[in-house]
């Protein structure tokens, strides 16, 4: 890495069952330091780790499952910081390279051979009828209104000085392309590359017999009004403020997020086919019970 600061560092960030102890992590460790980065491991006390060191980071590591790069990502974004995922996880979508792949993924990083996706986050402001409520900085799936209780909250949409509609639902999905498969699949969502720059409305469980997303530019904000019933406004999973009547919900562009991509880690297709099965035939021929799923002069990278 050219032009390294002396006082620049990599930052690890442990999901809690991992070890700090681990072979492969103090490998990673030696290999930052070989090349005059300062390591430090952030766990337990993520937070207050995180709020010292993270001004001098030129990299923070998110080790666990999506969780803890949703974590590390709603802190890094704001920083301006890159980000690199390592799974250890169930489904680990969100995620880039495997533990066993780390020290090779830092010795990508400090030798520049990586590619960096920038992706768009998400901003929300709730307003009442007094002015502003409530302002979430920073969401990198997605952000919701759900309808509290089981009866249904009407919503108002619009965006770009136009009406999209107004929606008897459970609530709705405004989610970024990398959010795409996240909530936003689960309800029927189309699954976006998150390399296209694009936000994704998804009705949930909405009372008519036409119900689709709508792929819409990701600089357009969207305003949700509550029109009747009571909701909650959460985003990557965690509720952070009520929606009564006549409140509105702005969802705008938050910080940027930067992605690191090591050489040879698995592309949007490749990781959609085997964290999703998309595209699989359902039955093999049983003359070749072990035949591929996709043929071999046909797979996508």
């Amino acid at each position: 890495m050219n032009g390294v600061d002396s006082t620049a560092s990599i930052g690890f960030l442990l999901h809690f069952r991992e070890s700090p102890e681990s072979p492969t992590l103090r490998r990673a460790r030696d290999v930052a330091e070989a090349a005059s980065l300062r390591t430090w491991v952030a766990q337990h006390d993520a937070d207050a780790v995180l709020a010292r060191e993270l001004a001098s980071a030129r990299l923070l590591v998110a080790i666990g499952g999506d969780g803890t790069l949703l974590y590390s990502a709603q802190r890094a974004a704001p920083r301006g910081v890159p980000l690199l995922g390592v799974n250890r996880g169930q489904l680990g979508f969100l995620t880039n390279v495997e533990m066993a792949q780390l020290p090779d993924a830092i010795e990508a990083f400090v030798s520049d051979d990586y590619e960096i996706g920038r992706r768009r986050t998400l901003r929300g402001e709730v307003r009442g009828e007094d002015g502003m409520e409530a302002t979430l900085e920073v969401a990198i799936n997605e952000i919701v209104v759900k309808a509290e209780g089981v009866s249904l909250v009407r919503l108002e949409v619009t965006s770009d000085d136009q009406l999209v509609g107004v929606f008897d639902a459970d609530g709705l999905v405004v989610a970024t392309s990398v959010g795409s498969t996240a909530y936003s699949l689960s309800a029927g969502g189309p699954p976006v590359d998150s390399r296209v720059p694009a936000l994704v409305l998804t009705p949930l469980n909405p009372h008519a017999l036409i119900s689709r997303s709508l792929v819409i530019p990701d600089t357009l904000d969207v305003k949700i009004e509550v029109q009747r019933g009571r909701a909650v406004a959460a985003a990557d999973g965690q509720v952070w403020a009520q929606l009564e009547p006549g409140c509105e919900l702005i969802v705008k562009q938050g910080p940027e997020l930067r992605m690191i991509r090591p050489p040879g880690t698995p592309g949007f297709f490749q990781r959609l086919r085997s964290k999703t099965g998309f595209g699989a035939v359902l039955k093999l021929d049983p003359e070749e019970p072990q035949a591929a799923l996709v043929r071999p002069d046909r797979q996508l990278s």
